[in-house]
């Protein structure tokens, strides 16, 4: 695989993203790195970077050209966004940089920073229709999307660096103070008419802000899946955060779990910020993008030779990438797929499910053995773990919950869901157990790994009988899957007998 370093120098943090991949096939992210430079630090006030905050970013981007270049990276792209972009003495900068490290600097514009935030989050976020926004260090940034276009864009100096220094004089925060930064970020977005809910467009947040406060709602609801990425952030529970930050000065912030430490000063003018955002557009709530710019640089340079560097089908690429990346046995998996949506259809009279269950059904079968690249003693648990910490693209925590219970009820035994009751809705423990019924007969009827079982036919009755047409001897299967029948019965509460059709 080749690896690229894709570098993003913010105005709060810098961060540093490594890919392995394989030209419009597969990838993976390998590292991360990221270093709270602040390089905003008391720009506002007087036009210009800052000494202090120049010598931080530069040794940040220093180190981190040094971690590509010995781990062999073969090329990094590397940008400047708001601070570097809009500073009155940006040579003080290249100066320094110049004279620490060769790393070559790119300072994108407010519209190439907007364009790359929407081909990360549309990208990550399988994004149709609605808006996409980035809240950073030193502005703010808002995208719409029709279709998967970007059809507009807006920026404004609404950072939290920048916010924070010129509103908040206060630890807690004062009243006054309070009334200023909110109206500060009320104006902001007073003109931004186009920003309007409705019709099933979505909000969609990226930056360090957004997933802080994520974060933060996710400990205080016990949220049952350690992922930020797809995560649903009310405005309700937006509002009770705020109220948190509100009351606490810098040192009970820093107590508050999900909030860093590092990032306990800024949050409170971030979190006034997305307020008056969702509130302008009439939004009840925003989904939660862990991918952005430096994903969207990266998709740019995977895709290189589409325009715009879209993927067609984010949630259908990235179950095929994790199977590419789990050195699956593509024959087989086809084979257990196709058997598995055979009988999903034929049984439709049975299990009344639809298009969105077969779906998960196909994309479960497709990943069902990605645990054996672990081992393949318990691989069915090997594989669940893998589904929740995979960078599934384009799928809400709940389906990744019965996607990961599929993979893992594929073998045996019926896996509890009490874990994740908050995430699942009336219905999903039956919905589960049915289609992990349908995948474990498609698993058996496959046992060999040499498509013997072609196709089946079922016959609905007060016993299903399920006929397995068939290329050869396949005896072996057919025993197999009658054993392991049994989770079918306790689903469908029917009897089943599964039979050769010649």
């Amino acid at each position: 695989m080749h690896k690229i370093g894709i570098i993003d120098l913010g105005s709060n943090t810098t961060r540093l993203i490594v890919m392995a991949y394989q030209p419009g096939h597969c990838f993976r992210l390998v590292d991360e790195v990221s270093e709270v430079v602040r390089l905003a630090e008391g720009v506002s006030a007087t036009g210009q970077l800052q000494a202090r905050p120049i010598r931080r970013a530069v040794e940040a981007l220093r180190m981190f050209e040094i971690l590509c270049r010995s781990t062999g990276v073969e090329q990094i792209i590397a940008v400047g966004t708001s601070a570097i972009r809009e500073a009155a003495n940006q040579e003080d900068f290249w100066q320094a940089l110049h004279s620490q490290t060769p790393l070559d600097l790119r300072i994108i514009s407010a519209r190439e920073e907007a364009y790359y935030a929407y081909v990360g989050a549309t990208n990550a976020l399988n994004l149709q229709n609605g808006f996409i926004f980035d809240t950073g260090g030193g502005s703010t940034q808002v995208d719409a999307v029709a279709n998967r276009r970007l059809v507009e864009s807006f920026s404004a100096q609404a950072g939290v660096v920048r916010f924070t220094e010129r509103f908040v004089t206060s630890d807690p925060i004062n009243r006054r103070d309070l009334r200023a930064l909110t109206e500060g970020a009320r104006q902001v977005f007073a003109e931004l008419d186009w920003l309007r809910a409705g019709d099933g467009k979505v909000l969609a947040g990226m930056g360090g802000t957004v997933r802080t406060l994520a974060r933060i709602d996710q400990k205080l609801r016990c949220h049952p899946i350690d992922r930020i990425h797809g995560y649903v952030l009310t405005r309700a529970a937006l509002a009770t955060i705020t109220e948190q930050l509100v009351r606490k000065n810098r040192r009970e912030r820093e107590q508050i779990p999900g909030l860093k430490a590092d990032r306990a000063d800024v949050t409170l003018a971030g979190a006034v910020i997305i307020e008056q955002l969702m509130d302008r557009g009439g939004f009840s709530e925003l989904l939660v993008s862990g991918q952005g710019v430096r994903e969207g640089l990266f998709y740019a340079h995977f895709l290189q030779h589409v325009d715009p560097p879209l993927l067609a089908d984010p949630r259908s690429f990235s179950v095929l990438n994790l199977a590419r990346l789990s050195d699956y046995e593509a024959t087989h998996c086809a084979k257990v797929a196709a058997l598995s949506l055979s009988l999903f259809d034929q049984l439709a009279p049975l299990h009344t499910m639809g298009p969105w269950e077969r779906e998960l059904l196909g994309h479960a079968a497709l990943i069902h053995d990605i645990g054996v690249t672990v081992g393949y003693y318990d691989h069915h648990k090997h594989g669940e773990y893998l589904v929740h910490n995979a960078a599934l693209l384009g799928f809400s925590h709940r389906e990744i919950v019965i996607i990961g219970a599929l993979v893992r009820n594929h073998r045996k035994g019926l896996a509890s869901l009490s874990e994740y009751a908050a995430l699942l809705q009336p219905g999903d423990e039956l919905r589960i157990a049915r289609l992990s019924a349908l995948l474990r007969i498609a698993e058996y009827l496959e046992r060999s790994k040499s498509q013997v079982v072609r196709d089946v036919c079922v016959e609905l009755g007060a016993t299903v009988r399920i006929h397995a047409a068939t290329e050869g001897d396949a005896a072996v299967e057919i025993w197999d899957a009658n054993r392991r029948s049994g989770l079918f019965r306790k689903a469908f509460d029917r009897e089943v007998e599964i039979v050769s059709a010649t």
